[in-house]
């Protein structure tokens, strides 16, 4: 009983900070569906600490209080304190021993958070890939210790995929991210297009800036598609189909973004709940696809 109590807070966590991934959760079976909640809720508790509105001294010491937590939970150590985060690292020790789940990739998220702390401008797309993994391609890894699979070339898809993912919400975010002093498209690129930091700061997005936003989601685009190259070695226990619909909800970004005339810079572009159903269609495409079939056109 205990340990439902746990696995239910990290659910909440989850509903309440993750809401596109508790959507396609509701399609895993048990018990990959609570362990996945359990990771979500962990991965809530550092992006607590680093919250954007903190002292950067204050950030950097959550940071290390956060590898001494990390260390502790992996040595065994779990507070037993009755708060729903407590619980939550309860399920999330549970979590890891039972998946196998190498500390290192959760060190590798950290790395990504103080990189956020330190790091606002990014030279290049290999300087940008580094960051995606460090935010994002290693979720796609440590979802593969969750849904039991060690195939290394899954795993490279794995983290493409994930990559995919993180790049589309960084096109989404541009202008919310550049409010925050934060530019994550490459500079080099940038230049390349003409586009500069002054047009970012407009509220209608500038020709150059539609160029480059045009040129980004073709990268995205093609990392979606040798992402999901990976989606047919995953189990059809409703793995493969949750894998599939996050592809297709992130996916679905990239065309509202184009649909909006890439206005990224006013407002936010978002998928409203019958935008999500409505790419469910896609997700099965995607996930009744068998290794060596086409990929279907979904992005």
């Amino acid at each position: 009983m205990d340990k439902l109590i746990y696995f239910a807070a990290a659910r909440d966590i989850c509903r309440r900070h993750a809401k596109s991934f508790f959507f396609a959760s509701r399609f895993l079976p048990e018990p990959k569906r609570s362990h996945v909640y359990a990771v979500f809720a962990f991965c809530r508790l550092l992006d607590d600490a680093v919250d954007e509105l903190g002292d950067p001294v204050l950030q950097m010491d959550n940071l290390i209080a956060f590898d001494d937590l990390l260390d502790g939970i992996y040595a065994g150590r779990v507070p037993h304190e009755p708060t729903e985060r407590d619980r939550a690292l309860r399920a999330f020790e549970i979590t890891v021993r039972r998946c196998r789940i190498p500390k290192r990739y959760f060190e590798v998220l950290a790395e990504g958070s103080r990189m956020d702390l330190s790091v606002d401008r990014y030279a290049d797309w290999p300087a940008l890939e580094n960051y995606c993994f460090h935010v994002a391609g290693v979720m796609g890894l440590i979802m593969c210790c969750v849904f039991s699979i060690s195939d290394s070339r899954t795993h490279d898809r794995a983290v493409e995929l994930a990559n995919a993912m993180q790049l589309t919400t960084i096109l989404r975010d541009v202008g919310a991210d550049f409010g925050r002093g934060r530019v994550y498209l490459p500079t080099e690129e940038m230049a390349m297009f003409g586009c500069t930091e002054a047009m970012l700061s407009r509220s209608e997005p500038s020709p150059e800036f539609a160029e480059l936003m045009k040129y980004q989601i073709t990268r995205a685009r093609d990392l979606f598609f040798r992402g999901c190259e990976g989606l047919a070695m995953i189990d059809s226990d409703g793995s493969r189909f949750t894998a599939a619909l996050l592809a297709a909800l992130h996916g679905g970004l990239l065309g509202a973004i184009e649909r909006s005339g890439y206005n990224v810079l006013g407002r936010r572009i978002h998928l409203s709940t019958w935008q999500k159903f409505a790419r469910l269609p896609a997700a099965m495409r995607l996930a009744h696809r068998e290794h060596g079939d086409a990929l279907p056109d979904v992005f």
